[in-house]
């Protein structure tokens, strides 16, 4: 049986209200009580992350950014990759656009080239908010991701042009329609995931995982058994086609899924 249970947050975990729903939260609970496992693995920062967990109430490994950054359930980071400061520089230099926003992070602040009301519904109620900048005064040296959030169509030409330019040097996904990741090549949640795996000494087929976005495709196709949100991208499930599907994230998919694997122990 399943040692541990991995899963997403925006569309997987957290239900619309980009919030937990109680019936979630107790069936994580029960979940490790039985002497199992749970992580969080988001393209969130660390803080938010936390919040999550905090709220669950049960400590845990958190893989966030995409799996540049994980901590172990005491909170110290014991897996860290950063954008290297050349790119930084230069997404930070040519890539800024008024008519699509950017997005910076550090291990303490969230940067950005201008406020989008749009995105408020999405706070965590962390206490972490982005902070208006001009990306060339900025510091890069310590840049965990960039990612741009707009129409998709602005977004594939960036795609185009960051790919063209950096090639094998980066790690670009959509993790949602209307949001584009950037990250170093060697940061991905599927890497994330088998560090904490290797940690924990848990093979890969013990392993449970539920995502609903392409920036979970290497993290789903690493363990034993990925399960897809009934909202997962068209995309994603074209990628994993064999995979199972569970309810979607408004329907408790993830609590679900997992109440039914209990059942039958």
């Amino acid at each position: 049986m399943y040692k541990v249970a991995i899963s997403d947050l925006d569309g997987t975990l957290l239900g619309p209200n980009h919030k937990v729903s109680i019936e979630t939260k107790k069936t994580v609970q029960r979940w490790m009580g039985n002497d199992r496992k749970f992580v969080i693995a988001t393209g969130r920062h660390y803080i938010e992350a936390k919040n999550i967990q905090d709220d669950l109430g049960v400590p845990m490994y958190l893989i966030s950014s995409n799996g540049a950054r994980v901590h172990d359930p005491k909170g110290e980071i014991i897996l860290k990759q950063n954008l290297p400061k050349d790119i930084a520089a230069s997404i930070c230099k040519n890539y800024v656009d008024n008519e699509v926003q950017m997005n910076l992070f550090t291990d303490k602040d969230w940067f950005t080239n201008f406020e989008l009301p749009e995105l408020e519904a999405f706070n965590l109620g962390a206490g972490f908010y982005c902070k208006p900048t001009d990306f060339k005064d900025l510091d890069q040296s310590d840049t965990i991701k960039i990612f741009f959030w707009g129409d998709r169509d602005k977004l594939d030409i960036i795609y185009q042009q960051l790919h063209q330019q950096f090639s094998d040097r980066i790690n670009l996904t959509f993790s949602l329609n209307r949001c584009l990741e950037v990250m170093d090549a060697n940061a991905n949640k599927g890497i994330a995931v088998n560090f904490v795996l290797n940690q924990q000494t848990i093979a890969n087929d013990e392993a449970i995982a539920f995502g609903d976005g392409m920036n979970d495709l290497e993290m789903l196709s690493e363990v034993g058994t990925p399960i897809l949100m009934a909202n997962a991208q068209k995309d994603l499930i074209t990628a994993l086609n064999d995979a199972e599907m569970t309810s979607s994230s408004k329907e408790h998919g993830v609590a679900v899924k997992l109440n039914k694997l209990m059942e039958i122990e």
